[in-house]
């Protein structure tokens, strides 16, 4: 029996959301248009979390992934 992981490495993730793109794609989730968005019917299995370290003036700022699974 095959067990399957992912592995996110905090330290490169920039924001650009291409987990979330590729998730889309890979699981065929539809493109939904700005209307739709617009009334909070979005389809989301990873989603960004900001997470903020720290106080004024030594903040560190993070986003952590958080998959479906």
């Amino acid at each position: 029996m095959h067990r399957w992981g992912m592995v996110i490495d905090l330290d490169k993730c920039s924001g650009c959301q291409a987990c979330v793109v590729a998730c889309h794609a890979e699981n065929n989730i539809g493109i939904i248009g700005p209307e739709e968005s617009a009334k909070g019917r979005t389809i989301s299995w990873i989603e960004l979390i900001p997470y903020i370290e720290g106080e004024y003036p030594h903040i560190k700022a993070r986003l952590l992934p958080r998959p479906c699974m």
